[in-house]
């Protein structure tokens, strides 16, 4: 990524990796990535706020660059995802942040708005995620993850990808497709290729039910806070109508597509950024009159 810098520390007892960009006297900005992604699913998105915002992206633990899994119990969880990005914006000594979170990554921005005192998080962005997940996501990401699929080649991965996820509304260029497939992959022992992830990482799914009923860390979220919603979501109508209702009243954007976003389009961005931006006073005489 153009103008980022690739850095590690170890946090939590963990060696994370971590892309920095953009001037650090200047605002934060945490972009953290979905449960298998990695530092780079949001590229495009994190140029831009470079050139306004002091740009922080993770690996998460078992994913891109940072270590795997090391106690499946407790690795995979919100809790010790939490430890670890507290861990992370103390040494970096950022005392005030905005959080964007994409899937688990906005689970996680959830959960440190309740429990996080090194640095406050001013403006909360969730993409495509609520307090809750339904028990057929949860079952088929323990699958998919756990027994990942293998490949003869790199051609086949990014084949497999392109028609997985095109199946679940994500629609890229060509350039795209290969850069999410080269962040997506890696190569195994015996010369084939599978996801680059840890498949530990299922684990959350069946060790840590807590962490898909959110609703206690939702109620008591006091900063602006917006959904991003995609058309073919895993949030229901129910649950978004809810949480416009409860806590923080969120906002929503609702945009095309399904689950997965790499956060690459304009008109998304701007809301992002008109968002991130905004003054919190506006906001709540807005939320709440």
């Amino acid at each position: 990524m153009h103008n980022f810098k690739s850095k590690f520390l170890k946090c939590a007892g963990r060696n994370i990796h971590f892309l920095e960009g953009g001037s650090p006297d200047n605002d934060c900005v945490i972009i953290w990535h979905g449960v298998t992604g990695t530092c780079r699913d949001h590229v495009e998105l994190s140029r831009r706020l470079s050139q306004y915002y002091h740009v922080i992206c993770p690996d998460s633990i078992g994913c891109g660059l940072s270590d795997w899994i090391v106690d499946k119990n407790k690795d995979p969880s919100l809790i010790f995802y939490s430890e670890i990005a507290r861990d992370l914006l103390r040494q970096l000594n950022i005392k005030e942040c905005r959080w964007i979170g994409a899937s688990k990554g906005g689970g996680l921005g959830i959960v440190l708005t309740n429990i996080m005192t090194e640095c406050s998080i001013t403006h909360l962005v969730i993409n495509d995620i609520g307090p809750t997940l339904p028990d057929w996501m949860r079952t088929a990401a323990m699958k998919n993850i756990g027994c990942p699929p293998h490949f003869d080649s790199y051609q086949s991965f990014e084949e497999n990808l392109r028609y997985t996820l095109s199946r679940g509304k994500l629609h890229l260029t060509d350039e795209k497709w290969q850069h999410l497939a080269l962040t997506w992959s890696r190569r195994m022992d015996n010369g084939g290729v599978t996801f680059h992830n840890d498949p530990a990482l299922a684990f959350q799914f069946s060790h840590h039910p807590e962490d898909f009923d959110l609703w206690h860390y939702y109620d008591n979220i006091k900063i602006p806070t917006l959904l991003i919603r995609g058309e073919y979501s895993i949030v229901d109508d129910f649950e978004a109508q809810e949480m416009q209702l409860r806590g923080p009243k969120c906002q929503i954007y609702q945009r095309p597509g399904g689950h997965i976003s790499l956060m690459d389009d304009p008109k998304e961005q701007n809301m992002i950024m008109n968002f991130i931006n905004k003054n919190i006073g506006e906001y709540y005489e807005q939320s709440y009159g």
